[in-house]
């Protein structure tokens, strides 16, 4: 559906994340015009995803000028509220392409809320404050007509690398680190793997462990559900052919006592999904695989930080020089005037 807006633009809904009306070359480019470049918004990425979280309708909505690209908006549709594809599975989600161009952005808006049967709003997860987008969203909500509210923020705690390698206890050196990996070696055979290319055989014992991991908790792997098996083997085909998937085991005396999947994109090293055997648990064996990956991102050329992730857990704050915000941001409908 191509939808026509003043000033040159136009939206053209797409069938899919992978509709070639978008080719990569071109996706890539948005992304990397962008305000917010992070591994979640790459094609590879979000089709995973959808094709393993179908919910209600795909409804990426592409922005012409003069018949250039020049917005990508990665939305689905669901019982009437329009989200961002990836949203309950990334950290950081946003429009790709120029998010300055307030026309563009409400002329994706405008195209969404109208293939939208029972429109009832917008729910946009996760925009990082440092994104130019909350402005360009206030400025099409008054054109729109539409209430923007601020829903909640998230942290997302990370370490400077520059700013960690002058400290005086730069993080991969803290001393509860260190002394867990010297135990684990000094009683037995240490080894750590970064592998950039596995394979659907080598998650499953990952998978494994994460729901012996988190059994008999409030909360229970997300592993023990096929759809999310499914989705990870997808991104480390797609993170494997593209560069930017790492895999780490840790195993002690030729045991996997944790595993961690991550991700290498845009001078960032993310800290994604990890796991530890329990049954090992008092040997924090995930104190030293944090160690290896805070080592690892010292030596990828062009790295510059590493990223806890959204999420507030007390060991990320023990580690980080500083933390981002994430925000959601609701669009809805203005109510009838009263008086």
């Amino acid at each position: 559906m191509m939808v026509t807006a003043r000033a040159g633009l136009a939206a053209r809904v797409l069938r899919g994340i992978g509709d070639p009306a978008l080719p990569a070359a071109q996706w890539r480019a948005l992304l990397d015009r962008g305000d917010t470049r992070e591994v979640f918004l790459t094609r590879e990425w979000l089709d995973a995803w959808w094709r393993c979280h179908p919910r209600g309708r795909i409804l990426p909505v592409l922005v012409l000028r003069d018949g250039v690209p020049v917005l990508m908006a990665p939305f689905f549709a669901e019982a009437g509220m329009v989200f961002f594809c990836g949203a309950g599975s990334a950290d950081y989600l946003d429009l790709l392409g120029d998010v300055t161009d307030t026309g563009a952005v409400g002329t994706a808006l405008a195209a969404a809320r109208a293939a939208t049967a029972g429109f009832v709003g917008f729910r946009l997860h996760h925009v990082p404050d440092g994104s130019r987008t909350a402005d360009a969203l206030r400025g099409a909500a008054t054109v729109l007509g539409l209430d923007l509210v601020d829903e909640g923020t998230m942290d997302a705690p990370y370490v400077d690398l520059a700013a960690d390698a002058v400290s005086p206890r730069p993080a991969a050196h803290r001393r509860s680190l260190v002394r867990h990996e010297r135990g684990l070696a000094r009683c037995g055979e240490l080894s750590v793997v970064h592998d950039r290319a596995p394979t659907a055989d080598d998650l499953e014992p990952f998978f494994a462990q994460h729901v012996r991991r988190w059994a008999g908790t409030p909360y229970p792997s997300a592993f023990t559900a096929p759809g999310c098996r499914a989705f990870f083997r997808a991104v480390a085909a797609a993170g494997a052919a593209h560069g930017w998937v790492v895999f780490t085991t840790v195993r002690w005396n030729g045991t996997a006592v944790a595993f961690h999947l991550g991700f290498d994109f845009a001078g960032s090293l993310l800290w994604y999904k990890p796991s530890f055997d329990p049954a090992y648990a008092a040997r924090s064996p995930g104190e030293v695989l944090l160690r290896r990956l805070l080592l690892l991102a010292r030596e990828i050329p062009g790295c510059t930080r590493f990223d806890f992730g959204i999420g507030d857990e007390a060991f990320k704050y023990r580690f980080a020089t500083g933390v981002r915000t994430v925000r959601t941001w609701g669009l809805y409908p203005l109510g009838p005037r009263t008086g």
